[in-house]
């Protein structure tokens, strides 16, 4: 008889965050084209409260689905966890500190609670 692996309760937090990277990264690719074909710079601004959201989202949800209890708190964790390297990005290229930045923590907080939530309610499949 096999032993059965335990997996590290943190595996959900870690594909939740690769996944919405992912989201992340691909919402910013599609911007970056359109503004480098169109030269609408104005849309970069709004496409990454956008991304932000959405990535945030999309990882507690994976996590929510993955973990199946406490959503909320699941998701505002991932959803915490998601900002964090955006943040210390932000501090080394010197755009910390701005009324925006603030609004991208509190939309990763909540879309990723939100994102918690959806995933505990889904149903299978």
């Amino acid at each position: 008889m096999r032993k059965k692996k335990k997996s590290s309760p943190l595996m959900p937090y870690g594909a939740g965050l690769i996944i919405g990277y992912a989201v992340l990264a691909g919402i910013s690719g599609i911007t970056a084209l359109i503004v480098l074909i169109t030269d609408m710079s104005a849309a970069a601004g709004i496409s990454a409260i956008f991304a932000i959201a959405a990535g945030s989202f999309v990882s507690g949800r994976i996590v929510g689905k993955s973990r199946r209890r406490e959503g909320i708190k699941t998701g505002a964790l991932c959803g915490t966890a998601f900002i964090i390297p955006l943040l210390i990005l932000s501090i080394i290229f010197g755009k910390a500190g701005t009324f925006m930045m603030f609004v991208k923590i509190a939309l990763s907080v909540i879309f990723g609670a939100a994102g918690g939530v959806s995933g505990v309610n889904a149903k299978d499949g």
